[in-house]
């Protein structure tokens, strides 16, 4: 052998440091399975585990070096695309349209002087026409509620006590179909007028829905004297109505031509028109042909205040 031969260091276990056998890795002490390493090979032994979960190793710190500088540069392209858009009037909506959604409520304040007119329905003090037929249908005072009821597909209205003519006011009733089918209506004819046909011949109908619709019609009386009902405003679905059996509040503002509908809150249509200046005003249910046969309404809270136009 040659002088300059050196033999090579004993390995020792790291576990159990015990020495382990000339090439040998496996400590058969403890059974700890040491890697392997080629002669003379550069190739530096692995991290140990530690060093990698904490990341105390070099690729862990150059990975962190890294992600900084990447969002170091996103954060500043972000600030400098913003000051822009600024500085040429740009807004982020152009580029992230708005949802649109439900109208907001806007209080429609009932005016603070008598009314013309008001009813709690408590009794019968201002004398409405009870008159009823069993069967078909049947009109009630008490306990705080106007109920009309039509066993029939037809409509029954109630006028308000004593022959009162109404032109510019604000009505406020609170309605609510009580019985029946959705398809059912209930709601407020204005500015009515008679003749020897009908006490209802022309007006204006404001119609609610147990669905959550409404519509608006008008009455008119034509050369023979015989009354026609027209649809002005169809039918129109309404997220501010409740549907049946379920209480609305009610407003009609008729200022001159201007008639508008105000459902909780809401307004959901104003109409010009100059057909009729003043007339009667009648709480009506209406038990349509497409529905079931009957329905009910209740109304409470009902009033009229004057306005001028």
């Amino acid at each position: 052998m040659s002088a300059f031969h050196q033999s090579k260091p004993a390995l020792v276990c790291p576990r159990c440091k015990a020495v382990l056998p000339p090439g040998g890795a496996h400590c058969y002490r403890c059974g700890l399975q040491l890697a392997h390493v080629q002669p003379n090979s550069t190739t530096p032994p692995a991290q140990p585990y530690l060093s990698s979960r904490t990341g105390r190793g070099r690729p862990g710190r150059q990975g962190r070096a890294a992600f900084i500088y990447f969002l170091s540069v996103f954060l500043v392209i972000v600030v400098f695309a913003f000051l822009f858009l600024h500085a040429a009037g740009i807004s982020l909506s152009t580029f992230f349209p708005e949802v649109t959604t439900t109208p907001s409520t806007v209080a429609y304040a009932v005016p603070k002087v008598s009314p013309l007119f008001a009813d709690s329905f408590l009794s019968d003090a201002y004398g409405w026409n009870l008159q009823s037929s069993p069967g078909k249908y049947a009109v009630t005072v008490g306990d705080g509620a106007l109920t009309l009821e039509i066993s029939q597909h037809n409509l029954l209205w109630e006028l308000v006590p004593g022959e009162r003519s109404y032109s510019n006011f604000i009505l406020t009733v609170n309605a609510v179909l009580s019985q029946g089918g959705q398809n059912n209506g209930y709601g407020v004819y204005i500015r009515g007028t008679s003749n020897q046909e009908s006490d209802l011949a022309s007006y204006y109908r404001f119609e609610l829905y147990g669905d959550g619709s409404y519509a608006i019609f008008k009455g008119t009386i034509d050369a023979g004297g015989k009354s026609t009902t027209t649809k002005i405003v169809d039918y129109t679905l309404s997220s501010a109505i409740q549907k049946q059996g379920k209480v609305n509040h009610i407003m009609i503002i008729a200022k001159g031509a201007s008639l508008s509908l105000i459902v909780n809150g809401q307004l959901l249509k104003v109409i010009s028109d100059h057909s009729y200046a003043n007339g009667s005003v009648a709480l009506f249910v209406s038990n349509l042909p497409q529905a079931q046969p009957g329905a009910q309404a209740r109304f409470s809270q009902f009033a009229i205040y004057p306005v001028h136009a």
